[in-house]
């Protein structure tokens, strides 16, 4: 009986925390300036160094 009272307080905090979560997932990376560019730029794609993979062997 005592969860029947607790729901719409737990259900708020739920929808809460969601909201920050989605929040930070869309703009932590401006808020937080994680990331200055997301996409690299065309010039790094058409050198050879971006489809190379360094081995190594031990």
């Amino acid at each position: 009986m005592a969860f029947l009272m607790l729901y719409p307080a737990v259900a708020v905090l739920s929808m809460f925390v969601l909201m920050v979560i989605i929040l930070i997932l869309r703009f932590g990376a401006q808020w937080c300036k994680l990331r200055h560019n997301t996409i690299p730029e065309q010039d790094y794609w058409n050198e050879d160094d971006a489809y190379e993979q360094k081995v190594s062997y031990a």
